[in-house]
């Protein structure tokens, strides 16, 4: 997908002549709400023959962005996502003391008319941005006609109690491991990436051996519990139950593990970069009695797994 879009880097470029519908938001996830914003930016630049573009901060800036440590996406999976959506240009920025001390006019007049060139705005209508967060929806209304763009606001779309979709109320679901209305609301299987690394190789002396997961990025990590997952590896996907938990029938440190056993695989990976999305929370993680407790139980969430697949994913 990367090889049809293109990369624009605001701090090193020259200001760019394409003429852009640019999307402004932080975007953690891409959810609903988001992608609904994106469909309106894809509209508009098939009416105006305009590249449809986001604006996205580089990763050194996102726990400065939203006051956060744990997020729902990295730049590489928020890229992805909306590439395929049908984003053409990716436009990054620092958000450094620069950027934060542009005055709500200044951001206007320097980002979106000079830099960007862009000719529609769209934005999400609670949109806020400039020096001290002081620029609203109706600051880019009021500048539209001066700096030549047409600015678009949208409402997000609604969750089931009528609240706003919100990527934070969606961080807080993963965290409660209330992964199914967390898929929900996302349009899609929450995903975390990392690398395969060495464990302590005590799921293959159970019979159930399993990939360790060592994030690259500060992702949500669900509840500690046992879950169906779907994991991408060398390009195919191929089921699994995923453990996340400290091994408390093992171990007394509180570390916790990301541990996938995937379903009909005996490949090595060590090394290797996959990514893991969540499908449905099964269990909490208990400590067992023994190992072979936990064997009988591992057998039962295998069962399980089989099982919902069969129903639910064929």
């Amino acid at each position: 997908m990367k090889d049809k879009i293109r990369i624009y880097d605001l701090n090193s470029d020259l200001p760019d002549l394409e003429k852009k519908a640019v999307a402004l938001g932080y975007f953690d996830g891409v959810h609903l709400g988001h992608q609904k914003l994106m469909e309106k930016n894809i509209y508009l630049s098939k009416k105006y023959g305009l590249t449809p573009s986001v604006l996205l901060f580089k990763e050194d800036g996102k726990r400065t962005v939203k006051d956060e440590d744990k997020y729902l996406s990295s730049l590489e999976d928020k890229i992805e996502i909306l590439s395929e959506i049908g984003i053409k240009t990716f436009c990054l920025v620092n958000f450094d003391k620069t950027f934060m001390e542009l005055s709500p006019r200044e951001f206007i007049k320097t980002v979106i008319a000079e830099k960007l060139n862009a000719k529609a705005v769209i934005v999400g209508s609670d949109y806020r941005f400039g020096y001290k967060a002081k620029g609203t929806t109706d600051t880019l209304r009021e500048y539209e006609n001066i700096y030549s763009y047409k600015a678009e606001i949208i409402d997000f779309e609604l969750e089931d109690d009528n609240s706003k979709i919100s990527s934070k109320h969606i961080r807080e679901l993963v965290k409660e491991g209330e992964i199914s209305k967390a898929n929900k609301y996302l349009g899609r299987y929450y995903k975390i990436r990392g690398e395969v690394v060495h464990g302590k190789h005590r799921g293959s002396t159970l019979n159930f051996p399993t990939a360790n997961l060592e994030l690259n990025f500060p992702y949500v990590i669900p509840k500690d519990g046992v879950y169906l997952t779907r994991i991408l590896v060398r390009d195919k996907y191929y089921y699994a139950l995923t453990n996340i938990g400290s091994n408390p029938t093992f171990e007394t440190s509180k570390d916790k593990k990301i541990e996938s056993y995937i379903y009909d695989f005996n490949q090595h990976i060590y090394g290797e970069n996959i990514s893991v999305e969540f499908i449905e929370f099964f269990r909490p993680d208990f400590k067992f009695n023994s190992a072979e407790e936990l064997i009988e139980q591992m057998d039962k969430d295998k069962a399980q797994g089989l099982e919902y697949i069969e129903k639910h994913l064929k």
